[in-house]
């Protein structure tokens, strides 16, 4: 299995093996079939709807992201060891640049008060 050696906040190398990747949400079988075709990366349906997949080969996750628009999360803590969440873009969140209070709100996204006509960036 490849690993990834990063550099930490005291400028001290560390490597990991490859996250654990994980799907928010859930894709039929075609897309499925698909993504395992362009990645070797063989997504499984697990808890809440989601997917998720363990690469073996860095490539997998360069392919995957290069295939698919992603929006990216990586934890690597008590909850979630060294995992990589993806969720769908949906071709908005890229175009996004900042969105109001009331869609803060909405979303339930903590706005520590934000001024009614302020933008939060995105």
């Amino acid at each position: 299995m490849d690993t990834i050696t990063r550099i930490n906040g005291n400028g001290q190398p560390y490597t990991t093996d490859l996250p654990k990747l994980i799907i928010l949400g859930t894709y039929n079988d075609v897309a499925l079939e698909h993504i395992r075709a362009c990645t070797g990366l063989d997504f499984k349906h697990v808890n809440f709807g989601n997917m998720e997949a363990q690469p073996t080969e860095a490539h997998q996750i360069a392919a995957l992201l290069m295939t698919y628009n992603f929006k990216t999360r990586y934890y690597n803590n008590w909850d979630a060891k060294n995992t990589l969440f993806l969720k769908s873009d949906h071709h908005v969140g890229f175009e996004v640049d900042s969105i109001c209070v009331d869609c803060c709100n909405h979303n339930h996204i903590r706005t520590n008060g934000l001024e009614p006509d302020s933008r939060l960036a995105c």
